[in-house]
């Protein structure tokens, strides 16, 4: 399995500051309903361009405070999106890199530095390949092209890599080899033993 530390970090940096952005928004709603900043608000605009009417000031204002409710909004639904392909880094890891490409470039306009962040995250997601193992599956279950005749081969010295089933025939195997030689000794001891037996016969038949 391949780490994914930097995609991790990338990401939670990014959903850091997609936090802080969200809360100040949210911070300022309340401002946006305050008649007094909204008369300092378009005095200042009044100020900076004398052809500038308070109505003109009032619709500008009206536009940012619905600007303001959008961005809160779609920040909160980018910010949970986010946190959801944090936590699928590893298991999914290319439905987490989509998301994140969604995510940043939807939140490129408002907040790029997090924006940037998930890109990345997400393109290395999808671009960053685990290495081929040396021998046995891989990470989509098929077979490593070191396999000849059923039996798989170390890439590195060529030597023949048992499977299990393979190693179990291999210990029956050695197991009935080690019995019928366990066997094959105590017949030459019995043979021993009866040779031993007839030569005492032959030396002294009355005695037996």
């Amino acid at each position: 399995m391949m780490k994914r530390t930097i995609e991790r970090v990338l990401t939670w940096i990014g959903i850091a500051l997609q936090l802080l952005g969200v809360i100040f928004v949210a911070i300022m709603m309340p401002l946006m309903g305050n008649s007094e900043f909204k008369d300092s608000f378009i005095q200042g605009m009044m100020e900076g361009d004398s052809s500038f009417a308070y109505q003109d000031g009032t619709d500008m204002f009206n536009v940012f405070s619905i600007l303001m409710v959008v961005g809160l909004i779609v920040g909160i639904i980018l910010l949970i999106v986010a946190i959801i392909a944090v936590f699928l880094i590893g298991k999914k890891n290319k439905v987490a890199g989509i998301l994140l490409i969604i995510v940043g470039v939807i939140s490129l306009p408002g907040n790029w530095i997090s924006a940037i962040l998930w890109l990345v995250a997400g393109i290395m997601l999808l671009v960053r390949k685990p290495k081929k193992p040396i021998y046995g599956k891989d990470e989509e279950g098929n077979y490593n092209p070191y396999i000849k005749d059923g039996s798989q081969v170390n890439e590195h010295n060529n030597s023949f890599v048992l499977s299990e089933d393979q190693k179990k025939r291999e210990q029956e195997t050695i197991k009935d080899e080690y019995s019928t030689s366990q066997d094959k000794n105590q017949d030459l001891k019995d043979f021993d033993d009866l040779d031993e037996r007839s030569k005492k016969v032959q030396e002294d038949p009355y005695k037996y």
